[in-house]
């Protein structure tokens, strides 16, 4: 055999041996992706209404705590950070949405919670009390969405017509006239406040 011949078995040889050792390699371990929280949670001491569209996650929440009472009532939209944690943010501090497979934590991550004051200790709420959205139908011949956030809401341009099929919870913070509503349609999904006259709701 010649001496190229040789080589040329011992190069493929190595390689056969370089590809067995990547192959029994463990590929590096990755985080499952958060469960979709959208739906309806309650605590001890409060309501949650969550409704996920891509990287926001639309927000509306009641409580009551502290021994003098203290009234939380506010809406919004936290912006995803990491894999499971979601921030709002206003002009008073920060609120992290934080969604594991045992359920969603609320906490204060800077300054205080604009919609329930000043020592406000967070909210834990657990998936044995979380009640998923509800499917309903648009009976108005053009429902407009509405920004999630302080009433009287401001109306955007995006709608759903007749007929189309969304997912609902409670407006928890307006009481019965709106709804948090999620579309979803072929271009991605679409989170608003809707008037609940205007659907259909079993």
């Amino acid at each position: 055999m010649t001496t190229p011949s040789i080589v040329r078995i011992l190069l493929i040889l190595a390689l056969a041996a370089a590809g067995l050792a990547l192959a029994e390699t463990d590929p590096p371990a990755v985080p499952p992706p958060a469960f979709d929280p959208s739906g309806r949670w309650s605590s001890e001491t409060g309501e949650l209404t969550l409704a996920l569209a891509g990287d926001a996650l639309s927000f509306t929440y009641t409580a009551v705590f502290g021994p003098s009472a203290h009234i939380c009532d506010g809406a919004g939209v936290a912006g995803l950070v990491t894999d499971g944690r979601y921030e709002h943010v206003d002009e008073q501090g920060t609120i992290a949405f934080l969604v594991t497979a045992g359920g969603v934590r609320m906490e204060t991550a800077g300054g205080i919670a604009s919609f329930c004051g000043a020592n406000w200790p967070g909210d834990a709420f657990g998936r044995d009390k979380f009640q998923p959205l509800v499917p309903c139908q648009v009976t108005a011949e053009k429902s407009h969405f509405h920004v999630v956030g302080p009433l009287p809401p401001e109306r955007r341009r995006g709608f759903v017509i007749r007929g189309d099929a969304v997912a609902v919870a409670p407006a928890l913070h307006a009481g019965g006239e709106w709804v948090l509503a999620r579309f979803q349609g072929a271009r991605g999904a679409t989170v608003g406040l809707l008037r609940k006259q205007e659907l259909a709701c079993p």
